[in-house]
């Protein structure tokens, strides 16, 4: 499992007067435990009041401006939240926040893929050999193939791989909602390096 740091999210809902469907937002990360709590979202409103105030947001993003009513938690979920088989614990939350908890979800299992990956790197050659059938395996291959993290290892790669699959088959593509709120601050001057508090 991927280390996270004590981080609370929050999405902070533009234009609340829009249908659910089509709020977008910004995405703010609180560094600290607790999750949904007063105090993390009083910082999370404060975060997003200075970049306002510093105009690092555009000003006709919150038309009716920034309070506590715009600042909505993330809840984490799980890859098992989003199974099939799962009862809709999310029908509650709006489509803006059920898309960031996506995001963060997929970003989780997106780095737990790759590092899987890294491990199962020094395999790839017999991998191959034993795909193609195009020659024995060397000594050395075949060693490295008797060791107990070979079958380990590659079993892990495949099983996170098919969580990521199962996961991302079953979002619901709200995370475009916050994609779209991204490129909004884009395309209205916001550059990447102003928005160290947004995720």
């Amino acid at each position: 499992m991927v280390k996270t740091q004590n981080v609370s999210q929050f999405v902070a809902v533009s234009d609340l007067s829009k249908p659910a469907n089509e709020q977008e937002g910004i995405l703010v990360e609180v560094k600290s435990a607790g999750g949904d709590t007063d105090k993390n979202r009083a910082k999370a409103l404060e975060i997003v009041q200075q970049m306002w105030e510093q105009e690092k947001i555009d000003a006709d993003l919150f038309p009716d401006g920034i309070t506590s009513e715009n600042i909505f938690y993330v809840p984490d979920i799980t890859p098992a939240d989003k199974s099939p088989n799962a009862n809709k614990n999310n029908q509650d939350l709006s489509p803006i926040v059920e898309g960031a908890q996506e995001i963060i979800q997929l970003t989780k299992l997106q780095i737990e893929a790759q590092e899987a990956s890294e491990q199962a790197q020094p395999y790839v050659p017999i991998i191959q050999v034993i795909l193609d059938r195009t020659r024995p395996l060397t000594a050395e291959e075949k060693e490295l193939a008797k060791d107990k993290k070979y079958g380990k290892t590659i079993e892990k790669l495949g099983s996170i791989i098919a969580t990521q699959e199962e996961f991302q088959a079953n979002c619901s593509g709200n995370g475009s909602l916050i994609l779209n709120a991204i490129a909004w601050q884009l395309n209205h001057g916001l550059s990447g390096g102003e928005q160290d508090s947004v995720n």
